[in-house]
């Protein structure tokens, strides 16, 4: 049925790209957006690696730098120092990150995307520092370099599952675009 024969004039709902009308009738949503699907457990995770970094942070770091522990491993052991120094600017970084990136999120920018895989690669790069790290002291505690080594594998593997998600997600190029 054309246009002409319609009794009511279409309502115009938008202009295309090209600058053609489009009638509500052939009007088609880009695709899937806004927050949801998988992006919900992306954020769940951030949620859970922030509380334990902050948790970690005040628990764990925080009474060592007080106490002056960390001085002293520095003196008497300075690989060890290196590896509290690494542990702690991984706890920082956990703590600081997702907090950078709930906000991208929470306003839809476009930047998100970018700091999303941002954030794994270099959650990546700090895992493998903090196995090299624990790898020199590793006569001192053999149980922290097999630890360490999961946490390469498993951020190895997150990242590059996160990663192509975050490059081929329609729900990511059309949620984040401002």
């Amino acid at each position: 049925m054309k246009r002409a024969d319609r009794n009511m004039e279409p309502f115009v709902r938008d202009l295309n790209q090209n600058g053609k009308e489009v009638y509500e009738d052939e009007y088609t949503r880009p695709g899937i957006s806004g927050f949801g699907g998988w992006l919900i457990v992306f954020s769940i995770g951030l949620i859970l690696t922030f509380i334990y970094a902050a948790y970690s942070l005040v628990d764990y770091v925080w009474p060592m730098v007080e106490s002056g522990e960390v001085a002293a491993y520095f003196s008497d052991y300075p690989a060890v120092g290196v590896a509290v120094l690494v542990e702690t600017l991984s706890h920082l970084f956990y703590a600081v990150f997702p907090l950078v990136l709930g906000y991208l999120c929470f306003k839809q920018k476009r930047l998100f995307k970018t700091m999303s895989i941002a954030y794994l690669l270099l959650s990546l790069a700090l895992s493998a520092i903090s196995y090299l790290a624990y790898s020199f002291v590793s006569e001192l505690a053999p149980d922290f370099v097999d630890g360490a080594f999961k946490d390469l594998i498993r951020n190895g593997i997150t990242c590059l599952i996160w990663t192509l998600y975050f490059v081929k997600s329609e729900r990511v190029r059309n949620t984040y675009v401002a």
